[in-house]
């Protein structure tokens, strides 16, 4: 049964691999996923929240002269109860307002470039950042509007599609274990079955090489050990009718 082990083990080592490589890319594709919806979702966000701020910007007046800026930002932050903060700043990256969780440091970021001229997006830890740039009259932007997320949710979710795909990949893998060995069993039981009986002779001669006749007289090893006793006896049978055609008469 040695090799029925070894082909079982070696199959099943290969569906597990195969297993494993398709979570690992399921969960990938699935993160990437999750990340690309949050992104497209605070976009929309932030495009809403700093269209008020460019109605202004447009008519060549200074992101801090909007009084009602905390209000506006506010109003965007109720709209969606993951949201945790939304900062407006200058195009030096100056806090001009902030509503929301007052511990997030903006400053302490590190921003991505082009966040004055097109939408970026940063992931920091469990916190998603949405970086949209507010048009002005002239080629550079004003400032910004920057709304952050709490990402956690998605994390969650990453992490029970994970649970979930390893749960059936068990399950795969121990019902795919099950029927390849039976398979095998079924399919190359004549050929283990010859296997097993060469590895019992090779084993029996090993173990007992070093006897000799038994009480009965007869040679123990198996059928490997009787072959090799009669070529024994015909090499000295030969060695024996050389030397006699060789003497003289």
């Amino acid at each position: 049964m040695a090799i029925f082990w070894r082909l079982w083990a070696t199959a099943s080592a290969t569906m597990a691999i195969a297993i494993l490589i398709l979570v690992g890319l399921t969960l990938i594709q699935f993160g990437n996923l999750q990340r690309t919806l949050l992104a497209e979702r605070v976009a929309v966000l932030a495009r809403n929240t700093a269209a008020p701020f460019e109605a202004t910007t447009g008519l060549g007046f200074p992101l801090s002269s909007v009084r009602n800026a905390a209000a506006l930002l506010e109003r965007a932050r109720q709209s969606d109860a993951a949201i945790a903060a939304i900062h407006l700043v200058d195009r030096e990256g100056r806090v001009l307002r902030q509503v929301g969780d007052a511990s997030t440091d903006i400053h302490a970021l590190d921003w991505p470039e082009g966040w004055r001229s097109r939408p970026a997006n940063l992931f920091d830890g469990d916190r998603f950042y949405s970086f949209n740039p507010i048009a002005g009259p002239g080629a550079g932007a004003p400032g910004a509007v920057i709304v952050s997320m709490d990402a956690s949710n998605s994390v969650i979710r990453i992490w029970a599609i994970g649970a979930e795909l390893a749960v059936a990949a068990m399950v795969f893998l121990a019902a795919g274990a099950g029927i390849i060995g039976f398979i095998l069993r079924r399919a190359f039981s004549a050929e283990i079955a010859a296997f097993d009986a060469v590895e019992a002779d090779i084993e029996g001669f090993e173990r007992d090489s070093w006897r000799g006749p038994d009480a009965a007289g007869s040679e123990p090893g198996g059928e490997l050990r009787q072959v090799l006793n009669e070529a024994y006896g015909g090499y000295r049978r030969a060695v024996g009718d050389l030397a006699a055609e060789g003497r003289p008469d």
